[in-house]
């Protein structure tokens, strides 16, 4: 939670100090979700994850950037996100932190871009350009952690080396065998590039909440089972129910550091309790995404049915398309960062 947290302040400060103002919010994005990859783990492994982590955001969040405002663009983008996402995570452990990271960083950036414009890259030259400067400081900050880790001892314990994993054999075979990652996948694109047509259509606050539940219901890692997907309904309210409650108490000015905060916190959460990440993720979309300044009861009774929406898409969408395939319970490692760091990459063809 920390390196994610630093990985945030870090990529904002330095984008803002080169004058792109609200846009930094995209290199923090970026810099925090390759922070995140390389938290874990020696230098020699830790820092190859990292770049090709960090290098997959930048791409999808460039992607999400370009096609913000173009209803049609976006919502072919998301299905294509939503289904290579996916497949990535057949390449576990590395390719699941890829995939689910991956996945957050298009989702974010997409999200924040349609309801608060400002806040990301108008270009291509100044979205690659944001991409890389959260990419570069994240990749700093990652060195930076393991130099210090293992010069004070407190890094895992060398290992002999062996032979690492590859990422694109287990994609192509999922792929080509169509299994059930590859079904799932097929399922978020489906569902997640409906929602995303609606959402930069309406480009409302309804509209981005039926998406942001069922992105938080058909998460990359396999289709969850209705009492996972009830649970993470039930954290999307908890959050949005709890950051009302919070703007209407605290001044303006605390909006952005609660949302940077939440959104670090589901981000540490990801990999230990699922509905309290979404609480958290839900919280920090809300405010980063703008919440009225009265009508608390009509603000949460939109928010339900919004989400009892998105989670009706999501459902659908998981148990009508190849209803046979046994649900898949999260079965993250509790420290996916350590995990993917350890076994390392072979190289991108395998």
């Amino acid at each position: 939670m920390v390196a994610v947290l630093v990985g945030v302040v870090a990529g904002f400060l330095a984008a803002y100090a080169l004058g792109f103002d609200k846009a930094s919010v995209q290199s923090a994005i970026v810099c925090s979700l390759t922070v995140s990859a390389g938290s874990s783990g020696r230098l020699r492994t830790a820092l190859p994850v990292a770049l090709v982590l960090g290098l997959v955001v930048v791409g999808y969040s460039t992607i999400g950037a370009l096609t913000t405002g173009y209803p049609v663009a976006a919502a072919l983008a998301m299905a294509f996100v939503a289904f290579t996402t996916t497949v990535m995570t057949a390449a576990k452990p590395v390719g699941l932190l890829v995939g689910m990271v991956a996945s957050y960083a298009y989702f974010l950036v997409t999200g924040v871009g349609v309801l608060e414009e400002e806040a990301i890259g108008a270009g291509i030259d100044r979205v690659g350009l944001l991409g890389a400067i959260g990419l570069v400081v994240g990749l700093v900050l990652v060195a930076l952690r393991a130099t210090v880790e293992q010069a004070i001892g407190t890094a895992p314990p060398r290992k002999e080396k062996a032979a690492s994993p590859s990422l694109l054999e287990p994609m192509v075979a999922s792929v080509r065998t169509f299994d059930a990652t590859a079904k799932d996948g097929v399922r978020r694109a489906i569902a997640l590039g409906m929602a995303m047509l609606a959402f930069q259509i309406r480009a409302d606050h309804n509209a981005f909440w039926v998406m942001l539940t069922v992105f938080v219901i058909l998460q990359p890692n396999g289709r969850s089972t209705v009492t996972s997907a009830l649970l993470r309904v039930i954290g999307t309210l908890v959050g949005v129910t709890a950051v009302v409650a919070l703007t209407m108490l605290l001044p303006e000015r605390t909006a952005l550091p609660l949302a940077l905060l939440s959104l670090v916190a589901s981000l540490a959460l990801s990999t230990r309790s699922s509905w309290l990440s979404v609480a958290f993720g839900a919280a920090a979309a809300a405010v980063l995404v703008g919440l009225p300044s009265g009508d608390f009861v009509g603000y949460a009774a939109s928010r339900l049915v919004d989400t009892v929406i998105g989670a009706a898409l999501a459902l659908a969408a998981g148990y009508l398309l190849w209803p046979r395939v046994k649900p898949t319970d999260d079965d993250t490692p509790s420290d996916l960062a350590g995990a993917a760091s350890s076994a390392g990459i072979a190289d991108l063809r395998g």
